[in-house]
């Protein structure tokens, strides 16, 4: 568990999930994931500094923005 903290703490940490989202969404053609990617690496500073509630409130409406569609889309 220590370990696990410890990573959580390191911004690479979060990078790397960021291109791991990235290559798993292009390699099973999610058009969202590369937006998904971004929100993870847009929240890395405030996760990596302990700052959870920021954090989690960035990769939420990131996700958020990359799946919900547009008023007057189609």
């Amino acid at each position: 568990m220590n370990w696990l903290k410890d990573r959580a703490k390191e911004p690479t940490t979060y990078v790397g999930l960021s291109a791991a989202i990235y290559g798993l969404g292009t390699l099973a053609k999610v058009n969202e994931a590369p937006a998904v990617a971004d929100a993870v690496s847009t929240a890395a500073p405030a996760l990596a500094a302990g700052d959870w509630a920021t954090g989690l409130l960035l990769l939420i409406g990131g996700a958020l923005a990359a799946v919900m569609k547009e008023k007057g889309g189609k």
